[in-house]
């Protein structure tokens, strides 16, 4: 039995290897071409390691001035934790309220917030296109911070951690005078640690890799996103691809030390937040 055991764990290991390999080698390839010269990245001859690595190709890509991805990305981080910031404080809230706070229709008005998911964010561009030039937040970035505050997505996966928490301790904090909004910050928040770290890294690989979104409401370059500096070398020639990979591999880099840096909160978070019932 236990050979047994030991040979089945073997071979999904072997088989999880080679599909996290499968998986990895677009990043490899990625990394490889952004040393190579233009020429060189589709040539008969492939190489992964490159003779003569051309390191030269990064520096060419962050002194930049036409795009500025320094810049872009120091954009990018704003939106991004803005985005966060803004999300997680509302949704928590929301998620809290449906858990925990009986009220009038309750099952009713979230039905119909899950329903909200069905309908694709590119229906609401022209909408939003049309609102923010109103009131004066087109090509701004706010245009697009606030759309994201609003996550149903969120509210979701946080209500169904609020109602795996034991009623009693809501119950004792009532009897000790405390109200909804205290118990939400003494009691819910720290409890939902891990879950909350999930939703972070969620938030920000999504604002991080937003493309269409900055596309539509952003035309003063000093306001791009990254995903908009990539997608300007990207519509140059094909001698640029080796600057296509260098900038992509630049700006890969902080999604994959944000989730290496929260990895086992992230894995946590998901498990511990799975649908109740």
């Amino acid at each position: 039995m236990k050979k047994a055991t030991v040979r089945r764990k073997l071979i999904a290991t072997v088989i999880l290897f080679i599909i996290g390999l499968a998986f990895l080698l677009p990043l490899l390839w990625m990394i490889s071409s952004s040393l190579k010269k233009s020429s060189e990245v589709f040539s008969a001859n492939f190489t992964w390691i490159p003779k003569t690595p051309q390191y030269k190709t990064y520096v060419s890509v962050l002194n930049s001035k036409s795009i500025p991805l320094l810049q872009m990305m120091k954009n990018t981080v704003i939106i991004a934790a803005a985005t966060i910031f803004g999300q997680l404080l509302i949704a928590s809230l929301a998620a809290y309220a449906f858990a925990c706070i009986p009220f009038r229709g309750k099952n009713i008005v979230f039905i119909m917030l899950l329903c909200a998911m069905m309908i694709p964010s590119q229906a609401t561009l022209i909408p939003r296109f049309v609102l923010f030039s109103y009131i004066g937040l087109y090509n701004t970035h706010w245009a697009l911070i606030l759309p994201a505050w609003f996550s149903v997505s969120s509210v979701f996966l946080l209500r169904q951690f609020y109602q795996k928490i034991p009623g009693e301790l809501i119950e004792a904090a009532t009897v000790d005078g405390a109200g909804h909004l205290r118990i939400w910050a003494r009691i819910m928040l720290p409890l939902t640690r891990s879950v909350m770290t999930s939703l972070i890294i969620l938030v920000f690989i999504a604002s991080w890799n937003e493309l269409l979104t900055p596309m539509i409401f952003l035309t003063d370059k000093k306001l791009f996103t990254v995903s908009l500096g990539i997608n300007l070398y990207n519509a140059g020639d094909q001698d640029l691809i080796n600057k296509v990979m260098a900038a992509a591999t630049i700006v890969t880099m902080p999604v994959i030390f944000v989730f290496l840096m929260f990895q086992k909160q992230f894995v946590e978070g998901i498990m511990t937040a799975g649908i109740k019932g």
